[in-house]
């Protein structure tokens, strides 16, 4: 999930290369993190191969478990394929190298940073605490979700990422010489269930059967300790992609790895950083009697310029930028980035440590340090978060993202497993707890992070005939309101007794429900996910069995729900 390299571009680096095994070990050299050999076509390979898949914010790549070595697949002479979209005058999707182009022809024809929005509904909470401009307009479809207004056309999410991964399945299906349907497919672990079934939509458009969901710090972690001969080795990864940070603590012992705790933040990314530069951007414009951006497609040149210059600073003291409308150049310093995103790098190293501490971990008991993603490369952010945790903090991954490669690991351990033979295994946890919703407002856990997937819990709830509604949530606040809002589950009882509502959670963190209803045997069911109307609100609570504390948010909790979907 790199960005794009800065101005004047660069080639890619390639990804670390090794002779063919055996390796020899030498004494007093550290090993690369990744072992991966160079990416040959496949003449002649099988046909029961899975693709690792990591749709990154800024960069998606696309791996290959072959003969015994990972590969990453070629895209167009790189092995990444930008995670930019555009649209062309004749109203035609671009991805990848042509979504540049015409991103540096008509910078208002791009559409940076779409992952983000993928299966969030467009007045949630989420989309609320995003910070900085959209560079795009937003409307809602009729099912509640965020989409994108495109030349008078609304696409939705899920197809839009569905233009990337045709694009990867396309290029995997040249490199091999044959068609290769089957992924594990990567995705945040703060994605909650409604992001991962939007990502598994998107795979399902574009021809790809889902094996897997793997969070991408569990797969970057399977990448790391492949063929390094790891023993209950454990390792603290911090992931700081475009589109949000994640968090998670795993334990390694060869290629099984087992996610003892997991956390991030959803609104902490690298495109946060962008916004902070790109606003800077506007005030020196305006100072020069320009005008503010309007539109919001007057941010794209802003935020593509805010991103090119972050990229540099990584590596340089100053860069000068180019103004868009005539303004004179923009002069920007490592130092003045460090200032205008100090208070961003000290939620990162406040996440970090909270993950630790709700499971009693220390930054002494761990036996490395991960920092991962786009904007883990900057150095302030390496400092602020050895500084935090009083240990060392290794960026030396490199520009190779590891998870499509870790990804690629696991689905051939997939294939192992069908076969009867030992391979790679991962162990998750769900990472955003899931709940129903009190009368007071409250949100009654059912399901708390870190619960080993895959799992089962039941409630039990007596009830009296007549109506039963559950309106569940997933988030970290014990205010519904505040949380994303799954859907409600509407039952009519014919007599009282006790009903069991059964809450499955698969090993990819997606969701089910059954009930057992008094005189009836159990059964699946399926939530009714549309937003009520406000005037529905207040009948649908009343139908909740459980009594919360009232007060629980100033003004009730039909003030919050209206916050949630954007209403006053």
């Amino acid at each position: 999930m790199a960005p794009e390299p800065p101005v004047p571009p660069a080639p890619e680096p390639p990804a670390p290369v090794i002779p063919e095994p055996p390796v020899p070990e030498f004494k007093g050299r550290r090993r690369a993190i990744l072992d991966v050999v160079p990416s040959v076509p496949v003449t002649a390979a099988p046909r029961d191969v899975v693709l690792g898949i990591d749709l990154g914010t800024s960069w998606a790549r696309a791996a290959v478990h072959h003969q015994g070595t990972l590969q990453l697949i070629p895209i167009g002479g790189a092995q990444a394929l930008s995670s930019l979209l555009a649209v062309n005058e004749a109203g035609q999707l671009l991805v990848g190298e042509a979504a540049r182009a015409e991103a540096e022809r008509a910078p208002g024809h791009a559409l940076p940073g779409l992952r983000r929005l993928l299966g969030v509904r467009a007045r949630s909470p989420l989309m609320r605490a995003l910070s900085g401009p959209l560079p795009f307009t937003l409307s809602t479809s009729p099912q509640g979700d965020a989409s994108i207004d495109l030349h008078g056309r609304q696409f939705l999410l899920p197809e839009l990422a569905a233009q990337f991964l045709r694009e990867l399945k396309s290029a995997a299906t040249t490199f091999l010489g044959h068609e290769a349907a089957r992924t594990v497919l990567c995705v945040p672990a703060h994605f909650d269930d409604r992001q991962r079934a939007a990502m598994r939509e998107a795979a399902t458009l574009a021809g790809l059967e889902v094996l897997r969901i793997l969070n991408a710090p569990s797969a970057a972690a399977l990448a790391f300790g492949h063929g390094r001969g790891l023993a209950r080795k454990r390792l603290l990864v911090v992931e700081l992609g475009g589109g949000g940070l994640d968090v998670s603590v795993v334990q390694l012992t060869g290629d099984d790895l087992e996610v003892i705790t997991t956390g991030g933040d959803p609104t902490l990314g690298g495109m946060d950083f962008d916004a902070r530069i790109a606003e800077a951007l506007a005030t020196a414009r305006q100072a020069q009697g320009l005008p503010r951006p309007e539109h919001p497609s007057d941010w794209v040149e802003l935020l593509l310029a805010a991103e090119t210059a972050k990229v540099a600073l990584s590596e340089r003291e100053e860069v000068s930028l180019s103004m868009p409308g005539g303004a004179s150049p923009f002069v920007l310093t490592r130092q003045r980035l460090d200032t205008l995103t100090e208070d961003l790098v000290q939620r990162i190293t406040l996440v970090v440590r909270q993950v630790l501490e709700s499971s009693a971990l220390t930054p002494q008991g761990l036996d490395e340090v991960l920092l991962l993603g786009s904007q883990g490369r900057a150095p302030l952010v390496r400092r602020g978060l050895e500084e935090a945790l009083g240990v060392p903090v290794r960026t030396d991954v490199g520009a190779e993202h590891p998870a499509a490669l870790g990804a690629a690991l696991l689905g051939q351990g997939l294939l192992d497993a069908e076969k009867g033979k030992p391979g790679a295994t991962v162990s998750e946890v769900l990472s955003v707890p899931v709940g129903v919703a009190e009368r007071g407002g409250g949100l009654r856990r059912v399901l708390e992070r870190d619960t080993r997937l895959p799992a089962e819990k039941t409630l039990v709830i007596p009830v009296a005939a007549g109506p039963l509604a559950l309106a569940l949530f997933q988030g970290p606040s014990l205010v519904a309101a505040e949380n994303e809002y799954l859907g409600t589950l509407s039952l009519t009882l014919d007599r009282p007794g006790e009903a069991e509502v059964h809450f499955s959670l698969s090993q990819d963190g997606l969701l089910s429900l059954a009930v057992t209803l008094p005189g009836i045997k159990r059964q699946p069911v399926t939530l009714a996910t549309h937003p009520p109307e406000d005037a529905e609100w207040e009948t649908l609570l009343s139908r909740s069995p459980f009594e919360g504390e009232p007060g629980t948010r100033p003004g009730g909790l039909l003030s919050g729900l209206r916050k949630l979907f954007g209403r006053r």
